[in-house]
């Protein structure tokens, strides 16, 4: 079974990874960039530059690496292919911590089940 939520570096939504952990679910993370808030936060700053790589690629490795399904939407093609390249390095301990703590920092997404579109 797979759960589209809202998960993104800022928003890791710990009981709801941990159910759906408990009961073998995938979880897909539609927006795991966030708001675009993230890319603004100086710690996913530093973490890119360490590896790098860019902001939008952090967020998604921390999304593998965390076991979930990244959903991002690009038009752009260069920006499609950049969203691919995230297996060539990995997060470490420290790092994925460190996002993790980042909690609230991106904002809420939309709610699909309640925006009209």
């Amino acid at each position: 079974m797979v759960n589209q939520i809202f998960l993104a570096p800022g928003e890791l939504q710990p009981e709801v990874v941990d159910y759906a952990r408990q009961h073998d679910m995938i979880l897909e993370a539609y927006s795991p960039l966030g708001t675009g808030k993230i890319f603004d936060v100086p710690e996913m700053q530093a973490i890119a530059e360490a590896h790098g790589k860019t902001i939008a690629q952090i967020s998604l490795r921390w999304s593998l690496q965390h076991g979930f399904l990244p959903l991002p939407k690009s038009v752009t093609p260069s920006r499609i292919k950049e969203n691919t390249e995230l297996f060539d390095f990995e997060l470490t301990e420290t790092e994925m911590a460190q996002i993790d703590s980042l909690d609230g920092v991106v904002g809420k997404a939309k709610n699909p089940d309640t925006t009209e579109f």
